[in-house]
């Protein structure tokens, strides 16, 4: 690590390999738990590989409108009060999704084996998708801060699931319903 922890954290998301991803996305309308194996190779201890199991519990996306009713202007001038206006006439249809994760430390596990990064990459990449676990995901990160994986993976996750969730929120009329 760098006596910069700002660009330690810049350079783990950046990375960040997802090399298993899950194969199902975030659940809509429930917590979704994501079983994930992250594999990193020790600095300055070459041949020396841990792996972290773990997982991450991603919460159901909450549905949140803004409440232009209550916003009062002072000092704006015609333009930017008929834009209000608008967003005011027309915040049913202003919604975005807000996703939730929680670290669950009960399920977590370290080892750290002896052997290449690719050949261990490759031993829990065969084991996950022997598993059939449709929401297990392997990633290959650094091994500090190891934890900014977890966050890039959920990240990457609420990206790939969001079109869906908005598609279901919206077919059983919690988004604009």
């Amino acid at each position: 690590m760098s006596s910069n922890p700002d660009f330690d954290r810049w350079y783990a998301a950046k990375k960040v390999k997802i090399l298993v991803s899950p194969s199902n996305r975030l659940e809509t309308f429930g917590s979704t738990l994501v079983n994930y194996h992250l594999v990193s190779e020790l600095p300055d201890h070459p041949g020396k590989i841990r792996v972290r199991e773990g997982r991450l519990e991603a919460h159901q996306p909450l549905v949140i409108a803004p409440h232009f009713v209550d916003v009062t202007t002072e000092g704006f001038g015609d333009e930017a009060k008929a834009y209000l206006q608008f967003l005011k006439e027309n915040e049913d249809n202003l919604r975005i999704l807000r996703y939730g994760y929680h670290l669950k430390s009960d399920n977590f596990s370290e080892q750290i084996v002896t052997d290449s990064l690719a050949a261990v990459t490759e031993r829990v990449k065969a084991s996950v998708i022997a598993s059939g676990d449709k929401f297990a995901a392997v990633l290959q990160g650094e091994d500090e801060p190891w934890d900014v994986a977890l966050v890039e993976l959920w990240r990457r996750e609420v990206e790939r699931s969001a079109g869906q969730n908005i598609r279901e929120l919206n077919e059983k009329g919690k988004l604009f319903g």
